[in-house]
């Protein structure tokens, strides 16, 4: 077995825990050059770098949320504030809740169709989500075409 098909193996298949030093983080932004902007549970934000194991075999999307091993203020020689050690996928943040790990502020909780509600109780507009600038929005008036029909 391969270095790269052992580590797919074990990224995919193993739980990863954080040590008493590791702290899961949520991604921001990507930064280029295998760097990306994090921000901890606690509000503060970072770069991090994606290790060379993780590089052409895993992408790291925004909202994504990693375990990241950070370096501290007296180590620190330019902005990087730490490492990615595990990309947490879907499966990896159900079994952190389950076992109680998971950070209360990355909590998000649904209360209706048209508002979400995160830990802090700030409301956000469901309007407010992504939306696709590559397509045009079709309005459909159905008042228009009936009155063209008439005449």
């Amino acid at each position: 077995m391969g270095r790269k098909q052992k580590t797919t193996n074990t990224l995919l298949k193993s739980v990863p825990l954080p040590t008493e030093t590791q702290k899961i983080s949520k991604v921001l932004n990507w930064r280029g050059k295998n760097l990306f902007e994090i921000q901890f549970s606690d509000g503060n934000t970072t770069l991090c770098t994606l290790p060379p194991k993780f590089r052409n075999l895993i992408w790291v999307k925004r909202g994504s949320y990693v375990i990241i091993n950070p370096i501290n203020e007296t180590e620190r020689v330019n902005k990087i504030g730490g490492e990615i050690e595990h990309v947490l996928f879907p499966e990896h943040v159900k079994h952190l809740k389950s076992q109680g790990i998971w950070p209360q502020e990355f909590e998000i909780q649904v209360v209706d169709d048209d508002k979400i509600v995160n830990s802090r109780n700030e409301d956000t507009n469901s309007d407010d989500l992504f939306v696709n600038t590559n397509r045009r929005e079709i309005d459909y008036d159905t008042s228009s075409s009936e009155n063209d029909n008439d005449d």
